[in-house]
Order: structure tokens, then C-alpha cells, then sequence
């Protein structure tokens, strides 16, 4: 069954963190930071202004749905790709389908991390083999992480903002859409990225003094740098195998956004031509659930994938899950 991504679309906040701020709250030269990460910007929620991922969400998919040139109510099924959403439960997607007002709609939740919104795609065009009665399905990625920032651990916080995106997809011709996926995990560093505080291990009423860093973000960069040159080759060249296909054959690849100089490390592993590589970890950061999808939509606001364009596009989620799919795109 083919697929078509009808439009997609972003949401940032308003509330612009550079790293001269992330080096003055580490006690950090914010030279560094750059030269570590290749960040310039990132962006948090404003509570002043009242955001949160749900209004971020919200905003994205009007906007998506306004481009796509559907009406909203044609849309029945909404896919939430986050980790932390405005409550534990219920989903975001349900509440984007409160909040969107729509008529008759399914919705759930994927909570993979960095890689849900590839893993969403899948699951989309998945849906639409199974189900001859779907038309639309509206897959949002969504990351509110500025809370959850350790700011005694420079690299606990330099990396992370929040943003979140949209894509409307509906039935495609011509053998259009996912025409590779491969997903795998390797669990071995699973302790190594996490967010413990608040799961049913250590709920929320356990929260004082002593232990109040479990209820924040929890990384090892190196532990991440090693799990990912090590496994999301193995991963691109798995879902290029299954169509018998090369990295020379790809024309745009979408990688999540984790830190730029990981992703140019990649590129150059993998030796793929760095025109083909859209980047936006420089002016968003890192985030997460919704890295995939912004950093599409930026490809596609710059005309750089056409019509039957092979779009490579691969994550790594916190676990660590990896998740890589082909799009020829229509």
C-alpha cells in the first residue's frame, strides 16, 4: 500500500537559549559547548507565555493540516510520537484529538524517544495496508525535555529543546511512501540515557532532596557515541538490503538531531555527500521525539527532496532502540 505525506509542519517556542546562557548556568565556556555539540541555539518552552507540549503540538498540526488541504475532520487517526506528554496519562494524542475537535478519530501514543517519529511512519503506512477504511492520518512528533534538564551536569542539559512537528499522510499511487523499514534494539547500555524519577520504580512521591537528579535527565555521552557509530550503520544498511539498494542510491537523508558533530562523524563513516544530509541540530539542539519530523519539514521548506526522491530517514531512541526507514517519496 502506498503512502503519501501530504505536509508537514513545525512548532518551536518562543524562548531562545544560546550558549553563552547553558555556559553561564554550567559554569561552562560556551566556546566549548559549540565546538562539542555544533549547537548554536536551542529553544524551551515559556511559561510566562503559558506553552506546553500540547499547545506545541496543537499549533503544529493546525498548520499541517491548513497546508495539506484537507479538512481536519477527514482526518481519523492521530499518532503521538513523545515521551513525556502534559500528563502521564491519558495519551497527547487523545488530547490533540480534543483539542482539534474532531468528529470521529482514533488516537495513541509511541514512546520510543529520538527515533518514535520513524517509528510512526512505519506504523502509518502499516495502518493503511490493514485498514481499507482509513483516509488521513495525522503523525506528531512532540518534546518538552527544558524541565527535565540537569543543570549541575553540563552534558545533561547542553544538548535538549523542545519543539514539536506534523505530518499529514494519507493513500499514495504509484508505490510511493515506506518502502524499507528496519527497526532493532540493543539494551546493553539501557541504564545509560534515562529519565528514572516519576515511573512506577520511583513515582513522584518519593521526590526530596537526596534523590532529586533521578527526577532529571540521566546521560553518558560516551556511552551514546559508541552504541550509535556501532549500530545505526548496521541499521541503514539493514533497510537498504531488504530493497537491494546502496547509500549511493539515497538522495536525501534525515538523521536525527542528537549533536552535529556524531551526525558529520556518520556521514563521513558511511561516506555519504554532505549536500545530501539536511541538518537543524545547529539551530533547534537536540529534540528528541520531534527531531525527525522538524528536520524534514526544513528539507521540504527548501525544496531539497523532489518527486521519487529516495529519503533515508533514521533515528536512535534512549534503550537504545534504532529505527530506519526509506521513503520514495511522491
Amino acid at each position: 500500500m502506498s503512502i503519501k505525506i501530504l505536509a508537514t509542519e513545525a512548532a518551536i517556542p518562543s524562548l531562545r537559549i544560546d550558549n553563552k546562557f547553558i555556559g553561564f548556568k554550567t559554569k561552562t565556556d560556551f566556546k566549548w559547548i559549540e565546538k562539542r555539540t555544533g549547537i548554536k541555539n536551542r529553544f524551551y518552552i515559556n511559561k510566562k507565555k503559558n506553552e506546553n507540549g500540547s499547545k506545541l503540538a496543537l499549533k503544529a498540526s493546525l498548520k499541517a493540516i491548513n497546508k495539506s488541504g484537507i479538512n481536519k475532520n477527514e482526518i481519523n487517526f492521530v499518532i503521538c510520537c513523545n515521551f513525556v506528554g502534559d500528563y502521564i496519562f491519558p495519551c497527547m494524542a487523545a488530547k490533540l484529538v480534543k483539542l482539534l475537535k474532531l468528529r470521529k478519530s482514533g488516537a495513541f501514543d509511541i514512546s520510543a524517544n529520538c527515533t518514535s517519529f520513524q517509528i510512526g511512519l512505519s506504523l502509518a503506512s502499516d495502518m493503511f495496508k490493514t485498514n481499507k477504511h482509513l483516509e488521513n492520518i495525522l503523525l506528531v512528533g512532540c518534546a518538552v525535555q527544558s524541565p527535565f534538564l540537569n543543570w549541575n551536569n553540563v552534558e545533561n542539559c547542553m544538548y535538549f529543546g523542545d519543539g514539536a512537528g506534523a505530518a499529514v499522510i494519507a493513500r499514495g499511487k504509484n508505490n510511493s511512501g515506506v518502502i524499507s523499514t528496519d527497526i532493532f534494539c540493543d539494551p546493553t547500555s539501557y541504564e545509560d540515557v534515562k529519565l528514572e524519577g516519576g515511573g512506577s520504580q520511583l513515582p513522584s512521591k518519593y521526590y526530596n532532596i537526596r534523590n532529586k537528579d533521578k527526577y532529571l535527565y540521566k546521560m553518558s555521552g560516551i556511552e551514546t557515541w559508541k552504541q550509535v557509530i556501532t549500530n545505526q550503520p548496521k541499521n541503514i544498511f539493514a533497510a537498504l538490503k531488504k530493497i537491494k539498494r546502496k547509500i549511493q542510491d539515497i538522495d536525501v537523508f534525515i538523521f536525527h538531531q542528537a549533536n552535529k558533530i556524531l551526525i558529520d562523524y556518520l556521514v563521513k563513516k558511511l561516506q555519504i555527500p554532505e549536500y545530501k544530509v539536511v541538518y537543524t541540530v545547529h539551530k533547534y539542539g537536540n529534540t528528541a521525539d520531534a527531531s525527525l519530523i522538524i528536520t524534514l519539514n526544513e528539507a521540504l521548506k527548501n525544496n531539497k527532496i523532489k518527486k521519487n526522491d529516495l529519503v533515508l530517514i533514521s533515528g536512535v531512541g534512549a534503550g537504545f532502540i534504532y529505527g530506519t526507514s526509506i521513503v520514495k517519496w511522491d
